[in-house]
């Protein structure tokens, strides 16, 4: 994604990736740091990385994890897709599958709206944390295990689609955040009930150009860049 935004856009960069090992950490983010020109962090190290930087955006502040890095500044721009897509459909009460760390900014996305958040996770310890922390910061969260609810979004946040249960999946609104197929089985179910679907790919690219503007005050084309992973085979 970035370095083919970066080749339509004229700029000189490249971005590439590393699997960094847990006892490489305290050595290799001050070196990126020192760089400053910016990274990305995946899981397991969104919430560790924030040890390192002078700063906190609104956004990283609120999720209390950080994706995106430009010179000690973090940010989180899960969260600024996830607001722009939402902003499209509206909010309502929500159901979302799983407590990871992809529910996070999306459980704080929707519940900074005044609307109740349901979290259902296979382990029940984590649907709890993550609800305590909503709760904590002023929003209306509760962990759930069952779907007998009023929600009109459901949200497959887990790297199984399969894994809601079909009458759980209800409402106006469906958003998986799996990206490989893009047509996840989440999404088929959702869809045959005449539901408005978002694929997990629309939310990639969305974090990523996302962080293009962050780094560059400018991102490529969402439209183009979908069209190039297509074209690719990059996604199905």
């Amino acid at each position: 994604i970035h370095n083919y935004s970066f080749s339509v856009m004229g700029v000189n960069a490249v971005y590439l990736a590393f699997d960094l090992e847990e006892d490489k950490v305290n050595k290799v983010i001050p070196g990126l740091l020192e760089v400053g020109a910016g990274f990305n962090v995946t899981i397991p190290y969104k919430e560790k990385v924030m040890e390192f930087l002078d700063k906190l955006d609104d956004t990283a502040e609120k999720v209390g994890a950080v994706n995106t890095i430009k010179g000690k500044v973090g940010y989180n721009t899960d969260y600024l897709a996830l607001k722009e897509i939402l902003s499209r459909y509206g909010y309502f009460d929500t159901l979302v599958f799983g407590a990871g760390g992809a529910s996070r900014a999306i459980a704080v996305a929707i519940a900074e709206e005044g609307v109740n958040l349901y979290i259902y996770d296979r382990t029940r310890e984590k649907g709890e944390r993550l609800a305590s922390y909503l709760r904590e910061n002023g929003f209306k969260a509760s962990y759930v295990d069952h779907c007998n609810l009023s929600y009109e979004i459901v949200v497959n946040a887990t790297p199984d689609p399969s894994f809601p249960p079909d009458q759980c999946i209800k409402g106006k609104l469906a958003i998986d955040f799996v990206y490989t197929p893009v047509m996840t089985s989440f999404l088929t179910r959702a869809k045959e009930k005449g539901m408005v679907t978002v694929d997990g790919l629309e939310i990639l690219v969305g974090q990523a150009l996302e962080a293009q503007k962050i780094w560059l005050g400018k991102s490529a084309n969402k439209d183009e860049v979908v069209k190039y992973l297509y074209a690719r085979k990059l996604v199905r």
